[in-house]
């Protein structure tokens, strides 16, 4: 059945002391227990989320120090607490620097003692596991942050692009505008005009290439008195030519 108690993995070669370990914190723990090094080994492969790892100094064949210093590498995030009935540093330095315990406990425990410091080492766990979450979350952000900020920067870059290409646009406009108020170069016997590409197009083309202008057609009155309002007297006298012609048979 599953629990939310945190796990705790006791390690010794007594069954004596499990049995009153596991009486003393299974109210508040769940416990694990190993006889020997090699089955807490086992325990550890099989239980990736032990949250603390506490084992006897001085068992036969492997000795706590060495086991911890094993249990680091196949669970580095528990915490680990040697328990010893001996006072020798040489032990407790050495379970310092090898297991790299978190506390070390001496023969006999005291039960209030035992449940203050394994509650502090899983707290300890459970602390360190949120800020290794935090971090990882914050890794993920920072990700997903680069990402965006480099699709941005590729869309302000194409934005830019395009901002050049219309400004580009409008200084060539600028500049044939320009020209279009200045001197054109305009042929004296068909009207055409010089573009900037040093071609001659009609005039009508020339303005519709280089502005808004559309042209429509009419006569002025210089051109009225002078061609159009002429018109009907020549037609007349040519029509009256015409008959004369016929009455002298020609």
């Amino acid at each position: 059945m599953e629990t939310n108690l945190s796990k705790v993995l006791y390690v010794d070669d007594e069954e004596i002391n499990l049995i009153n370990f596991r009486e003393a914190l299974c109210d508040n723990f769940e416990i694990l227990t190993a006889l020997s090094g090699e089955e807490a080994l086992s325990v550890l492969n099989m239980e990736p989320d032990i949250a603390l790892v506490v084992s006897d100094q001085r068992m036969p064949g492997m000795k706590g120090i060495d086991l911890l210093s094993r249990a680091r590498e196949l669970a580095p995030y528990a915490e680990r607490i040697i328990i010893t009935g001996y006072t020798d540093p040489t032990d407790i330095i050495a379970a310092i620097n090898e297991g790299h315990v978190y506390r070390y406990i001496l023969k006999p425990w005291s039960e209030d003692d035992l449940l203050i410091t394994v509650t502090l080492a899983t707290e300890r766990y459970h602390l360190k596991r949120h800020n290794r979450e935090l971090v990882e979350k914050l890794n993920r952000n920072n990700l997903e942050l680069k990402d965006r900020v480099r699709e941005r920067t590729a869309d302000l870059a194409m934005i830019n692009q395009t901002l050049i290409a219309k400004v580009e646009e409008l200084e060539k406009t600028k500049y044939e505008l320009k020209t279009l108020r200045g001197l054109l170069a305009i042929c004296s016997y068909c009207k055409k005009i010089r573009d900037t590409d040093d071609v001659w197009i009609p005039l009508e083309d020339y303005l519709h290439k280089n502005s808004d202008v559309l042209l429509t057609h009419g006569i002025c009155q210089d051109c009225y008195e002078r061609v159009i309002k002429e018109i009907p007297d020549q037609v007349a006298k040519f029509l009256g030519q015409g008959a004369c012609d016929k009455k002298n048979g020609i």
